[in-house]
C-alpha cells in the first residue's frame, strides 16, 4: 500500500467530477453566495424558478436571463491525514512488510517507524473525507413565468476504518504471524488474530475476493433540473402575499463505489457504477410584503417536497438516494436604491450523500454604488460535525442591467494545513453573466 494510493483514492471523487456529482440545499447565484447564502428574499428574477417561484410574482422585468457557475470544496477533516500520510517515507511499506516483517535486512528501522506513524493516521481517519460542488446555472423569466436549466452536484468521498482491525500484525517469511508493537518490537502472533484483528487484512485482498473493511466510499449525485415556475401576487389588506410554485423535470447521475486504500484499480469499470434517473420535484415558496412597509420581504420556500429518488447501480449495491424536502425561511430589506439587506437561515438540517450535514444561517449586505455593486456577508453551519466554523463571503458587481457581471467568493474561518501550508476548511467561487430588460 502505498500513500500515492490513498491519496488518488482520497481524491477520486474530484477526478470523477466530469461524469457524476451529489446535493446539498443551495441557493443559486453570486450574489447570494457573496451575501451569506441569502437569496430567497432578494434573488434576480432570472433565478426565482429555481431559488423562490413566488418572486416571480412581483417581477419587474419582462425578460431577464442568468448563466452562472461555480464550485465550492469543503475539507470534512480528510486533508491533514492525506498530508501528513503523503510526507511519511510511505512507498510499499505496507507491501513489503507484509511477508517480510520478521526480516530486518527487508523491512527497517525506518519502515517500521513509517508503519507505526501511518497507523495511527488512517486510525483517525474515519468517515471523514471532502466533498466538491460544482454548480451551473441558466436561468430565464418571462414576467411571472420561469425556467431554465440548473444543475447543482456534491461529489464525496468518505474514509471508513475498520476499527475492530488496527492491529500491525503480518505474515513473515517463514509463514508465522507476528505482532508489530507500538514500541516497534516484534511478538509472535497466528492466523485467526490476523484475520480478526490485522490492519493487513482489512485492506482486502483482490487475488482471493477477499473485500476490504476500511475502505473509501466514493459518492456521487449530479441532478440537472428543469422547471416550470410561476408565481401570483394576493392582497390579503395587511400586504402583498406572493405565492410560488415549480414543477421540474429532474435528470440525475449517481455513483457509488468502495474503493480499497491500497487498490491499484481504483478507476475501473467506473462506468458500471454509475446509475442515470429521470424523475420530477416541486417546489413551493411564499413571500409576503406587510403593508406598512414595501422595503421588506419575508419568504419561506419548500425543495422537493415530493421526495424524488435516485437509483443506485446493482454494481453499487442497489438501493437510491432519495431528496428529502428542505425548507427555508429568509427576509430583505431595502434602504432605498442604495443598500440592501439579507438573511436566509435553514429550518431544515440537510444531509449530502456522504453523510455531512449542513443547516445554514447567513446574511450579507448588497451596497449598490451605481458603477459598482460590493457584496459582503457571514454565514455558518450550524449542524454539530461542522469543521469550517464561520464563513466569510464577498462580490463584486459591475455593469448595466442589460449586461451586469458579478463574481463572489466564500472561505472558511477555520483553516487546515498540508505541508505546513494553510487553506480554508471551506471555500467557494461563482460567477454569473446576467441580463434584464
Amino acid at each position: 500500500m502505498t500513500s500515492t494510493k490513498i491519496v488518488l483514492s482520497l481524491i477520486a471523487s474530484a477526478c470523477i467530477a466530469t461524469t457524476v456529482s451529489a446535493m446539498e440545499f443551495q441557493v443559486l447565484g453570486a450574489r447570494a453566495a457573496s451575501m451569506g447564502g441569502a437569496g430567497i428574499a432578494t434573488s434576480p428574477s432570472s433565478l426565482a424558478a429555481y431559488n423562490n417561484p413566488a418572486l416571480l410574482a412581483n417581477n419587474p422585468e419582462k425578460f431577464s436571463i442568468h448563466l452562472g457557475g461555480g464550485v465550492g470544496l469543503k475539507d470534512t477533516g480528510a486533508g491533514k491525514a492525506v498530508g501528513d500520510l503523503s510526507n511519511l517515507d510511505f512507498s510499499n511499506v505496507m507491501d513489503i512488510a507484509d511477508g517480510n516483517i520478521n526480516n530486518s535486512s527487508v523491512v527497517t528501522t525506518k519502515d517500521i517507524d513509517t508503519i507505526l506513524k501511518a497507523r495511527d493516521i488512517i486510525g483517525g481517519m474515519d468517515q471523514k473525507g471532502f466533498q466538491v460542488s460544482p454548480t451551473v446555472d441558466l436561468g430565464l423569466s418571462f414576467g411571472s413565468f420561469g425556467t431554465g436549466l440548473f444543475g447543482t452536484s456534491d461529489i464525496g468521498a468518505v474514509a471508513t476504518i475498520d476499527q475492530t482491525r488496527t492491529q500491525l500484525i503480518f505474515q513473515g517469511s517463514d509463514n508465522n504471524y507476528y505482532q508489530l508493537g507500538s514500541d516497534g518490537l516484534l511478538s509472535m502472533s497466528d492466523g485467526t488474530a490476523y484475520a480478526n484483528y490485522s490492519l493487513s487484512y482489512s485492506l482486502g485482498d483482490i487475488a482471493t475476493n477477499r473485500p476490504a473493511t476500511t475502505y473509501v466510499n466514493v459518492v456521487g449525485l449530479a441532478v440537472a433540473e428543469v422547471p416550470l415556475a410561476y408565481g401570483y401576487s394576493l392582497n390579503t389588506g395587511y400586504g402583498s402575499l406572493a405565492v410560488g410554485g415549480a414543477l421540474k423535470l429532474m435528470a440525475g447521475k449517481t455513483f457509488n463505489k468502495r474503493i480499497a486504500l491500497d487498490s491499484d484499480n481504483a478507476f475501473n469499470n467506473l462506468k458500471d457504477n454509475t446509475k442515470d434517473t429521470t424523475t420530477y420535484g416541486v417546489d413551493l415558496g411564499l413571500a409576503y410584503k406587510p403593508s406598512f412597509s414595501d422595503s421588506l420581504t419575508v419568504a419561506l420556500v419548500g425543495k422537493n417536497l415530493n421526495s424524488p429518488a435516485f437509483a443506485l447501480s446493482q454494481a453499487a449495491g442497489g438501493g437510491e438516494y432519495k431528496l428529502k424536502p428542505a425548507a427555508r425561511v429568509g427576509t430583505a430589506y431595502k434602504f432605498g436604491n442604495w443598500v440592501e439587506l439579507a438573511l436566509d437561515a435553514d429550518l431544515t438540517e440537510n444531509k449530502s450523500v456522504t453523510g455531512y450535514k449542513t443547516q445554514y444561517i447567513g446574511g450579507g449586505a448588497n451596497i449598490d454604488l451605481s458603477v459598482l455593486e460590493l457584496n459582503v456577508g457571514l454565514m455558518q453551519n450550524m449542524a454539530p460535525n461542522d469543521t469550517s466554523g464561520l464563513i466569510y463571503t464577498a462580490g463584486v458587481a459591475t455593469g448595466p442591467k442589460w449586461l451586469h457581471f458579478e463574481l463572489a467568493a466564500q472561505m472558511a474561518s477555520q483553516k487546515g494545513a498540508i505541508d505546513g501550508t494553510a487553506y480554508p476548511m471551506q471555500a467557494m467561487v461563482n460567477f454569473a453573466l446576467s441580463s434584464a430588460w
